[in-house]
């Protein structure tokens, strides 16, 4: 290479730098913005709707399809003990701390919420007949529980 090549080289990213407007004397201004910032919400956004059946069996739903999903895959093999373990804990923790509200389903479910504590899996037979219960009471408030299988597991 050539000393004019390389001076020329060089002298490229200056000259791009110069074009640029950029400087490094003259900080770029700070932006803006027009939008006003939204206004504080009125109620929590963990707030239960008030004798709404569908939220609290939803959300039972969901608890119960991790649950039945977990245990799958403790049984086949696609997660080990530990794992199932800290998914256990991570429902019972959950389901001690289910917001409710004042449905046809809360006391079932203030039930499930109960036993919960005690642990979710067959050591706690009751907890299993609290979320059949709860389940019951859904299906007559007329909201559906639903537990979805995985791919692999045919669903």
């Amino acid at each position: 290479m050539t000393r004019s090549t390389f001076l020329t080289l060089a002298a490229i990213p200056a000259l791009l730098l110069a074009v640029s407007g950029c400087s490094a004397s003259a900080p770029a201004p700070e932006p803006t913005s027009s939008v006003a910032a939204p206004e504080a919400a009125t109620e929590p956004l963990t707030s239960v709707p008030a004798g709404d059946a569908d939220w609290e069996c939803g959300h039972a739903s969901a608890l119960m399809g991790i649950q039945f999903r977990t245990e799958w895959e403790l049984v086949n093999g696609v997660i080990d003990q530990a794992a199932f373990d800290a998914r256990a804990a991570a429902l019972v923790d959950s389901w001690t701390y289910f917001p409710t509200g004042q449905s046809d389903v809360t006391t079932a479910l203030r039930a499930a919420i109960t036993e919960a504590a005690q642990g979710i899996g067959p050591e706690n037979p009751d907890f299993s007949v609290a979320t059949q219960q709860l389940v019951s009471a859904c299906d007559a408030a007329g909201s559906i529980s639903i537990m979805s299988a995985l791919p692999e597991m045919g669903g």
